[in-house]
């Protein structure tokens, strides 16, 4: 490296901790790998990466640490807490008033610059110019949500799941630590999904929870007082943003859009739970465009710098929003839970089954051009943003399941969702689904997705002790019924937990009459016998199978009582009095 590059490099070093000068300065904190080695020596590992954490513990009163889960691999996944004063627990945080943000980062183990920008965050909160967002801020740190897919920059954690698709069914221990012993417990206002994808040549793109299932003041949030700050703040250091991800099509229209917007991902998931979810990408920046509008090649040995540059610049701008906007923070996210058990104990507004996207308007973009230079132009094109319902239900004052689908209750729990059991019989009037045909979708993330066609019909239900009863004025009303009703595209039936009720049937009488004779010859069978297979196969046909997830949507005389984890950790249970 020459004499001239490696002034560069440390200048910006120096311009990622701009701005430090508190009561730990940027010389007295510890160096992280990317600082040590000039941002040229690859993504930081394990050990070097938790070495920094370790030893900024240590240093500063102001960050504490808790272990959360180990690997598969035996890595150890640790929750970071910077606070001033410093806060231990959950419950403290809670009385603070002070608005709780989560930067979680590269839960996609070979997307490796969020987990490096964190930390410079980290140094810029504990002895920089982040120092005084601590007044009102609250940050939870996890430094890897992938350490095992981390280390050899890997997608998937070390069973082969795709952790970001695993918010709903939570197989995977670092997203059940994540979810049950972080976002359950400190209920953060805002949750950063760090990744490290998008499209050049913008330095940073982001995104919002856009399900329309979600509170719409909530999602509405980031992109009205949150986006508009972090373009403003990365065109002052002479880059561009924009929202991510990149180029979509609709109806032959070419524009630009997002991905999917499923529960399954972290931040909608968060959005249903009623916190503010923000997704980060950071382009691999081989171009850059500035803000005087030129395209310019980045050199490959600054590439990485860049990248982690974007991540800095937003996180920064969120935290600093979220001081300066700390009572309105609060005030969306304890609103949108108050009207989500309003809406439970009220029941009929309409829930969302269905949903597209639609273009929000025609904006200037970067698009990529083969025939530009740099390989990119500026066109002005449809900006697909905005998801819409196409068609609704009404929601229940709650649901009730019958004792087969026990096992799931657990689950249930785990999203901090209240289950209640009946201790005595009822009969209720219920409205109940019977699932006319279901379907065997896709293979993913070992499980055959499952997708069901259902008629709908108003009952008198007779339940007997031992079923359960999940009602809805919770502050994850949103949430439940995303996982109750039959027909969203992330529900308990898409996951298999009900496999063992609703099955896979032929959808013609002829298809039925060949499954239900299997290798029997049918000319060798009694025309009576054949008769009365049919009359029954058709009787089956025409029933529906029962949807184990039923609606209630009236309120009335429940004997049920809540249902608390069989194995609760109870220090005194070994002695019982006389």
């Amino acid at each position: 490296m020459t004499i001239a590059s490696r002034l560069t490099i440390v200048v910006l070093s120096s311009a990622l901790m701009a701005g430090a000068g508190s009561t730990l300065s940027a010389q007295q904190l510890p160096e992280t790998w990317q600082e040590q080695n000039m941002f040229r020596a690859g993504p930081t590992l394990f050990e070097p990466l938790m070495e920094f954490w370790y030893e900024l513990d240590a240093m500063s009163e102001l960050v504490s640490m808790q272990p959360l889960t180990h690997t598969l691999l035996d890595r150890e996944m640790v929750l970071v807490t910077i606070a001033e004063p410093a806060i231990a627990t959950p419950q403290d945080a809670l009385r603070t008033g002070k608005t709780i943000v989560l930067l979680a980062p590269s839960v996609h183990g070979g997307e490796v610059s969020p987990k490096e920008a964190v930390q410079l965050v980290a140094k810029k909160l504990v002895g920089g110019d982040l120092r005084s967002v601590l007044e009102d801020v609250i940050v939870l740190v996890l430094p890897l949500v992938n350490p095992d897919g981390g280390e050899v920059r890997r997608r998937t954690n070390e069973s082969g799941y795709d952790m970001n698709r695993d918010y709903v069914k939570l197989e995977s221990q670092e997203i059940h630590a994540l979810v049950t012993q972080v976002m359950t417990e400190w209920t953060p206002d805002i949750h950063v999904d760090g990744h490290h994808g998008g499209s050049a040549p913008y330095v940073i793109t982001y995104q919002g929870t856009l399900n329309p299932a979600a509170d719409a003041e909530l999602r509405a949030y980031p992109y009205e007082h949150i986006f508009p700050l972090i373009r403003k703040a990365v065109r002052a250091e002479d880059y561009l943003s924009f929202h991510y991800s990149g180029t979509r099509t609709e109806n032959g229209v070419l524009g630009w859009g997002s991905t999917s917007v499923e529960p399954r991902k972290h931040h909608v998931y968060t959005g249903l739970t009623n916190s503010i979810g923000i997704l980060l990408e950071t382009p691999n920046n081989s171009r850059r465009v500035m803000r005087d509008g030129t395209v310019a090649e980045i050199p490959q040995e600054e590439r990485y710098y860049h990248q982690i540059r974007g991540g800095v610049i937003a996180m920064s701008t969120i935290l600093r929003a979220a001081a300066e906007q700390r009572e309105a923070i609060r005030a969306v996210t304890n609103d949108a839970r108050m009207r989500a058990i309003q809406a439970g104990t009220t029941g009929g507004d309409p829930i969302v089954l269905e949903y597209a996207v639609q273009s929000r308007g025609t904006e200037p973009v970067w698009m990529p051009d083969e025939d530009a230079e740099l390989g990119y132009t500026l066109r002005d094109v449809p900006v697909y943003l905005r998801w819409e319902p196409t068609r609704t239900t009404t929601r229940p004052i709650g649901y009730v399941l019958p004792p087969a689908m026990a096992a799931v209750v657990p689950l249930l729990q785990d999203h901090d969702i209240a289950v209640y059991r009946f201790r005595e019989p009822a009969t209720l009037d219920a409205e109940v689904y019977y699932a006319t045909r279901v379907k065997r979708d896709s293979y993913f993330q070992g499980h055959y997705l499952k997708s069901v066609e259902v008629e709908k019909r108003t009952e008198q239900l007779e339940v007997v002790a031992g079923w359960y009863w999940i009602p809805t004025a919770q502050s994850r009303a949103n949430l439940i019924s995303y996982l109750m009703e039959p027909e969203t595209d992330d529900n308990l039936i898409t996951w298999g937990w009900a496999d063992h009720v609703l099955e896979v049937r032929p959808t013609t009488i002829e298809g039925a009459m060949a499954a239900f004779l299997g290798n029997r010859d049918p000319s060798t069978i009694p025309e009576e016998q054949l008769a009365r297979m049919r009359t029954r196969v058709e009787q089956q046909l025409a029933q529906g199978q029962r949807v184990p997830m039923i609606r209630v949507t009236t309120h009335q005389p429940l004997p049920v009582m809540r249902v608390v984890p069989f194995n609760q950790y109870q220090r005194n249970r070994y002695y019982q009095p006389n």
